[in-house]
């Protein structure tokens, strides 16, 4: 199948690019024609208003827990724009700059949960440094083009690469096993495989034991919960919705008896896809190494 046009969390040489790479050898896309955004909400919009685009963006991490600014958006978007496939990726951070000297070194940029998984690393090896956020890692590395050489960015050796500039340090991650799960969206509900997951968000109603009966529900029809995340509304200070993963398919019986289970006890459902559960994380290579 080629043609396909996917959307991603830019700029060039992001892991989401990575991720998006991945996901079109797993669809089949054999000439998908790359698309990238400046940040997580317009992967989603673009996806929104184009049926037939597959936005890819970053929903997960090992080591910091969800990425806010995904749920957040997928919970109020329209209702067209679903999961509909998980990918899970190693991150492997570099430090990378003009400079060939860490000794420069006074400024660091990058996304916050870059920064925040690497902090060893920067307390070990700088003692006066000033830590500075962009939208994404790989939008870190392509600033430094602009900047003198005292910054540098933590991002992908990919991003190293795509923008020509110097690796001072690989694998500089606090924890080796850090993984990503990132996820596709489009606007179509894929087929039951056997394996699948499926991911819903919901508010509660204010009444007491609302919580309780809702994870009742998916315990009453044998459904194994395994991500559940309480997100403010930011509609009245105090009231939450829930992001739940569980496996299973929304076709399946028992998840259909659990949704019409929980109906009385919440005030908002939104379904936000049905998609194979991925078994095995993607192996990305440094192609220096």
């Amino acid at each position: 199948m080629i043609g396909k046009t996917i959307t991603y969390l830019g700029p060039e040489g992001s892991y989401s690019e990575i991720a998006a790479e991945k996901a079109a050898k797993i669809l089949g896309y054999d000439n998908f024609k790359p698309m990238a955004q400046s940040s997580i909400i317009k992967v989603i919009e673009t996806v929104d208003k184009h049926n037939e685009f597959i936005g890819v963006i970053p929903i997960e991490n090992s080591i910091e827990g969800v990425v806010r600014e995904t749920v957040d958006t997928l919970i109020k978007t329209t209702s067209r724009v679903t999961i509909t496939q998980e990918i899970i990726i190693p991150i492997s951070h570099c430090l990378i700059s003009k400079s060939n000297n860490l000794s420069n070194i006074d400024k660091i940029i990058s996304y916050t949960q870059g920064l925040a998984q690497c902090q060893n690393f920067i307390s070990k090896n700088f003692d006066n440094i000033e830590l500075l956020s962009a939208p994404s890692t790989s939008e870190a590395v392509k600033q430094l083009s602009d900047l003198p050489e005292n910054y540098a960015a933590i991002g992908s050796y990919k991003a190293a690469e795509v923008y020509e500039l110097n690796i001072l340090a690989r694998d500089i991650n606090d924890e080796k096993d850090n993984l990503t799960r990132f996820v596709c969206l489009s606007s179509y509900l894929p087929k039951p495989t056997g394996n699948d997951k499926t991911s819903i968000a919901v508010s509660l109603c204010n009444q007491p034991g609302s919580l309780v009966n809702v994870l009742l529900a998916f315990k009453e029809n044998n459904l194994n919960l395994s991500y559940i995340e309480s997100r403010p509304s930011k509609k009245i200070f105090g009231e939450y919705t829930f992001f739940i993963d569980f496996d299973g398919h929304i076709e399946d019986d028992n998840v259909q008896k659990t949704i019409g289970k929980i109906a009385p006890f919440v005030n908002l459902y939104r379904f936000l896809g049905s998609y194979p559960k991925c078994s095995t994380r993607v192996k990305v290579m440094d192609k220096s190494q």
